[in-house]
């Protein structure tokens, strides 16, 4: 009987050891860029560094994503190449109508984190940076998924909301002169159909021509001409990404779709001083942002 035993203790024993060896071994995490674009190797290289450290964590080498048990897909292209997987994928540097829309055509799963901020965030830039605001003026697309959030958050906040529609590109300069005629603030939304690389400089130069201060998308906007923006750095989605992988490592199991936690403030001063406008520093605005529910 002690013999029987021993053997009994002995092989849960040996269980115990190679089950605790299995759960041991680091998640295979492949990172699949979509171009070698500035911003994504700058998001790569702030992920690669936060990961590295973790003894859970074992990136695999470029061009080995069938191999791994999680894959980091960087950008819009790797989500669509990814979008078949059977392989957990987390998405990252890809607008929210783009994982929208990576959510609908896909089957594996997938969560993922968007770049645009939540609109919320954007109403407590607005009324931080420009309290005496009134009338917020929107141009939108025939669709346009973050209006309804639009409406509401200006109605809580005691704002107008002026809404101009482009069905077609040829209303563009039309419809924005009309919009800034009637608005103290133009807010861009995120709509690929409006805001585009052969219309967005024409869009910033008519609302200075109309002074009326635009609050942006992103650091680039307000470089080139807008009054402000609410943005998050590859560095903060980075970091945020690190702390789903490593949950993902202990779990097997991915959180849901998400937006940048951490953020920063853009001003453009010039911008302001032009405009006649006073305005709180970058930092005040984020030290405010990050005060406000």
């Amino acid at each position: 009987m002690h013999r029987i035993a021993l053997v009994r203790w002995l092989v849960l024993v040996c269980s115990l050891f190679c089950f605790n060896t299995i759960q041991a071994s680091p998640l295979k995490v492949a990172l699949a860029l979509s171009e070698e674009r500035e911003v994504y190797l700058a998001f790569e290289s702030a992920l690669r560094n936060s990961l590295d450290s973790r003894q859970e964590i074992q990136i695999l080498p470029s061009g080995t994503a069938a191999q791994a048990e999680l894959i980091v897909a960087i950008g819009a292209k790797a989500a669509d190449s990814f979008s078949g997987s059977s392989i957990p994928v987390l998405n990252v540097m890809v607008s929210r109508a783009g994982l929208e829309k990576f959510r609908r055509d896909s089957h594996s799963e997938s969560s993922g984190i968007y770049m645009d901020q939540p609109m919320e965030r954007r109403f407590s830039l607005l009324r931080a940076a420009l309290p005496q605001t009134k009338s917020v003026g929107v141009l939108i697309s025939n669709t346009s998924p973050q209006l309804a959030s639009a409406k509401q958050l200006s109605s809580a906040s005691g704002f107008r909301l002026q809404i101009q529609t482009v069905s077609t590109p040829d209303q563009l300069a039309s419809s924005l002169s009309a919009l800034l005629a009637d608005s103290d603030v133009f807010l861009v939304l995120p709509d690929a159909e409006i805001y585009r690389s052969d219309t967005i400089r024409n869009i910033l130069l008519e609302t200075y021509r109309q002074q009326v201060p635009m609050i942006g998308l992103s650091q680039n906007y307000v470089r080139a001409g807008a009054l402000c923006a609410v943005y998050s750095t590859p560095m903060q989605i980075a970091d945020q990404a690190a702390r789903i992988v490593s949950q993902f490592a202990r779990t097997r199991k991915l959180p849901d779709y998400q937006y940048p936690q951490e953020f920063e403030v853009a001003v453009n001063t010039q911008v302001a001083r032009s405009l006649g406008l006073t305005i709180l520093s970058a930092e005040q605005l984020r030290n405010e942002i990050g005060e406000r529910p």
